[in-house]
């Protein structure tokens, strides 16, 4: 069309103008990467990267450890030439170069991986170390030997120590009779800044190595405050609750007593606070003594006879040594607060192989030796003497008959594995018993005392009464040994006059006022008769006219014969079994005070019924009265 124009379409090709940049872009990228790749690939040290004093460019890993080794090796043959001087206000040292190592093949390996990091930053530190950027890894290698770090750390308190470091005094003292605990406020510490040189070290040394040269160490210092003691572990070492001495079950020896420790930990902080440096800090202690010291329990120990007893041994000689023996084995027995005393278990079985003899013993009412017979006079008497104390009875048991050697109602006969006699030590302090046999005028006694501590000054008294006395009846037993038309009163079967006694154990304080009278019970002793031996060639004794056996060749009940050996008739001359009697408290040694006093001849004991009849118990050959005469005063 005439005079129309033609429009060009757009989106053609791009100009000139727009895919040269794009183009060189691309080229550098290229070159870039090819360098990223060339690094990555390469084997050798990035410029300009350098360790212990070496320049490792362009080496590989293998030459670069050669090179440090090599020159190690320079370093150490120089000797004392390469060390490390060090300086701290005042105080000069050295560490020479024996007092460090490095690891050449790590330190090799370290190097090559300088800029390493990453394939796409490879390229551009490798562009920087070119173009000056340096990165040295000697300080960073360098360490100290275990001899170079005990050299240093030596100098490093040389240097505390000419710094004059101050602080807190160490320790404090605890004076418990001043009842102070006291402490010094130190001044300012100054100390060396162990991390700090150490590394300043190691860096001097990587310096030496890199320059042949290094600059004198300046130790760092550190300055603090003094430091405030811990009051609560100062507290935990000293805190104790008074308690009084004691004693060692084992070894009975006296154990030593406990000052009680205590202080406001509060008000020692609060003091040390407000004291000033190289002040002298003193806290309050509050102090506790125990009641009883170990140099009072030592002086109280055994110190008071608690109570005695003594009794007269009689018989055979087997007996008497039988008494001696068993009152040996409870010689020196130590009671313990709590503990009992058991006879049977402090004696043990009394038997030959422990030297016990044959003596005699009840058996059936009958007497009869037995091995061990006596050894009840023993308990009997340690018994007696534990009535004078206020120690408290556990068991106990009477004999069949009445005894001679202690009064009635106050004896304690024991058989092993049936009958024991014991009693507890209920004071607060040991009890030990103590035991003599011993001969007097003619005559063998047994005393037994009881050692404690008597703390209150209490003491017992014991008392009986007898009663129901019971004369002994005439039983007769045929005998063929008795001649003909004569009888012989048993002189092995004494007979014993059958009796009850209630005994009591009177406790006053130490100015005689009563406390209390304890009924131990009744003891009742059986009647045992005379017995009267006759010929049974003479008839039965119930046909004799008078009780008097015909004569030799008569009818029986015809004639009357003569005694032999005994007492007459009906009446025989033995008796009771014991000579005397004394009202209660009147027979035994007093145990009130530490003096002897031989018990008269007397019988029994009392608290409790004895043991059946089949029972062995001992026979204390008790001395005899005429039958049915009562003892003085009844």
């Amino acid at each position: 069309m005439d005079g129309a124009r033609v429009q060009k379409k757009s989106g053609g090709k791009p100009g000139p103008a727009v895919w040269v940049p794009a183009a060189i872009l691309a080229v550098l990228l290229a070159a870039y990467l090819g360098l990223c790749g060339w690094v990555s690939a390469s084997d050798t040290i990035l410029p300009n990267v350098t360790a212990a004093g070496l320049d490792l460019s362009g080496m590989t890993q293998a030459e670069a450890e050669q090179a440090i080794n090599e020159n190690l090796s320079v370093a150490q043959q120089a000797g004392s030439g390469w060390a490390v001087d060090l300086s701290c206000d005042g105080y000069i040292g050295t560490l020479d170069g024996s007092s460090f190592q490095v690891d050449a093949a790590s330190l090799a390996q370290a190097s090559l991986s300088v800029g390493r990091g990453s394939f796409f930053t490879g390229g551009a530190q490798y562009l920087r170390h070119l173009f000056g950027a340096a990165q040295d890894l000697g300080a960073d290698q360098v360490q100290l030997t275990e001899a170079g770090r005990t050299e240093l750390e030596r100098q490093l308190q040389a240097a505390d120590s000419a710094l004059g470091s101050g602080g807190s005094e160490d320790g404090y003292t605890a004076d418990l009779e001043a009842g102070t605990l006291t402490l010094v406020k130190g001044h300012t510490h100054r100390s060396v800044d162990r991390q700090g040189a150490e590394e300043a070290v190691k860096s001097a040394y990587a310096q030496l190595l890199a320059q042949g040269q290094a600059d004198t160490v300046q130790l760092p210092i550190l300055d603090s405050a003094p430091q405030e003691p811990d009051f609560q572990a100062i507290h935990g070492e000293l805190y104790a609750e008074a308690a009084n001495a004691a004693i060692d079950p084992d070894t009975c020896e006296v154990l030593p007593h406990t000052v009680g420790v205590d202080f406001d930990t509060a008000q020692a902080q609060r003091l040390f606070q407000q004291a000033q440096e190289g002040e002298t800090v003193e806290v309050p202690l509050t102090v506790t003594q125990p009641d009883i010291t170990q140099e009072i329990l030592a002086d109280r120990l055994f110190a008071d006879l608690l109570g005695q007893g003594t009794s007269q041994v009689s018989g055979s000689s087997n007996r008497k040594f039988n008494v001696k023996l068993s009152a040996e084995a409870c010689n020196g027995v130590i009671l313990m607060p709590g503990e009992e005393f058991s006879y049977n278990n402090t004696t043990g079985s009394r038997s030959a192989d422990k030297g016990y003899l044959p003596a005699p013993v009840y058996s059936g009412g009958a007497s009869v030796d037995e091995t061990g017979g006596g050894i009840c006079q023993t308990s009997s008497t340690i018994y007696y003497a534990v009535l004078h104390t206020t120690l408290e009875i556990v068991e106990r048991h009477a004999h069949m008959y009445s005894v001679g050697y202690v009064p009635d109602g106050m004896d304690a006969t024991v058989y092993f594995g049936l009958s024991d006699f014991r009693f507890k030590n209920n004071t607060d302090y040991p009890v030990k018993i103590v035991t003599e046999s011993y001969d007097k005028n003619g005559l063998r006694y047994l005393t037994v005392k009881l050692y404690g501590t008597n703390v209150d000054g209490r003491y017992a008294v014991p008392e009986r009464t007898q009663f129901d006395f019971v004369s002994p009846t005439t039983q007769y037993r045929a005998d063929e040994s008795i001649p003909q038309g004569t009888t012989k009163v048993d002189a092995k079967q004494n007979a014993y006059t059958g009796r009850s006694a209630r005994a009591w154990r009177v406790i006053y304080e130490k100015d005689g006022t009563l406390v209390e009278k304890q009924d131990l019970g009744v003891s009742t002793y059986k009647m045992r008769p005379t017995t009267i031996l006759y010929n049974p060639a003479d008839g039965d004794p119930s046909t004799w006219v008078d009780g008097v056996p015909p004569k030799s060749g008569a009818q029986p009940g015809t004639e009357t014969g003569t005694e032999s050996g005994g007492g007459t008739g009906g009446e025989p001359a033995v008796g009771t079994g014991t000579d005397s009697e004394t009202s209660a408290g009147e027979s035994g040694s007093s145990s009130s005070a530490p003096t002897e006093d031989i018990p008269a001849p007397d019988t029994g004991d009392g608290a409790a019924d004895g043991p059946a009849q089949s029972s062995p118990e001992e026979d204390h050959y008790g001395y005899e009265i005429p039958a049915g005469e009562l003892p003085p005063g009844y």
